[in-house]
């Protein structure tokens, strides 16, 4: 029986996201205006690349457009944007992901300055790392899944690798964790992972 308040499947603060609540989310996305563009950018880049709200709301302009406004192979995250300081390479692959963030860019013909934030705030400087939770966990509130978190889209994507059957150090380097016994914490504890498993045994 799961522990009181924390619904079946969830393991940690932030719930790994089913398929049918990431559904629900895209269809958000697509249906209320003043959630589009940065929202969907945001979200999607938590859910494929495994960011956290710190890394999202430190990126900058150039940061993932090159001169021309033509999304980036690879996103380099600075010392600054990220926990413990560490730079990491993150490519960016995901043809989702990549158009995402070129229909982002057409929003803006013109082009953006390469330091300028990819998120802004009302008063034009970067979101905090706690504005960024906040605006990720409203998405999720309306979207019905209120106990998501900005966290549940790197979860999810942690996750996914590991049920594709990802080894853990490539997760771990993917993730940007320092030590890959968070990984594994990441993934071992999470009841959702283990009852898919058993669902394939036949003894």
């Amino acid at each position: 029986m799961p522990r009181r308040g924390r619904p079946a499947g969830q393991s940690g603060p932030a719930p790994i996201l089913r398929p049918d609540e990431i559904k629900r989310v895209v269809r958000l996305l697509k249906s209320r205006p003043r959630f589009s563009a940065r929202a969907e950018v945001a979200f999607h880049l938590s859910f494929y690349l495994g960011l956290r709200a710190q890394e999202i709301a430190s990126l900058r302009w150039g940061d993932v457009f090159d001169d021309v406004c033509r999304v980036r192979d690879v996103l380099h995250l600075k010392a600054a944007y990220t926990k413990g300081s560490r730079t990491r390479d993150v490519f960016l692959s995901s043809p989702r992901l990549r158009q995402v963030l070129a229909q982002f860019a057409q929003r803006y013909p013109d082009g953006r300055r390469p330091d300028a934030p990819l998120f802004r705030s009302q008063k034009g400087g970067h979101l905090t790392a706690a504005s960024m939770a906040r605006f990720l966990k409203q998405l999720y509130v309306e979207a019905g899944i209120p106990r998501a978190s900005s966290h549940s889209g790197r979860r999810t994507f942690i996750t996914g690798l590991a049920e594709r059957g990802i080894d853990l150090k490539a997760i771990s380097v993917l993730a940007g964790h320092s030590n890959i016994r968070t990984t594994a914490m990441y993934v071992d504890n999470n009841p959702l992972r283990l009852a898919r498993i058993l669902e394939g045994v036949s003894w």
